[in-house]
């Protein structure tokens, strides 16, 4: 490959990721200037890890431990 750009493989132990993962980035279109070559993808060498929009941290943060109580606490509240 041309020195510009490396393969999926090489970008995903470059930041430590699973090489479908950044198949699946360059499907979507989230790693800039990624093309397919072939059945493999192409992607910048310096294209910058996409920004990862799940939550970490705030209100969602163990949410379903106190759903789990807080239903809990009801139906015991019911059952008296």
């Amino acid at each position: 490959m041309n020195k510009d750009f490396i393969s999926a493989k090489e970008y995903a132990a470059k930041y430590n990721l699973h090489p479908r993962t950044v198949q699946k980035w360059c499907a979507e279109g989230k790693i800039e200037d990624a093309f397919k070559f072939g059945a493999s993808w192409a992607v910048p060498d310096r294209a910058p890890r996409p920004k990862d929009n799940r939550y970490k941290t705030g209100d969602w943060v163990g949410y379903r431990k106190r759903e789990r109580k807080s239903m809990m606490n009801n139906k015991e509240r019911v059952e008296e």
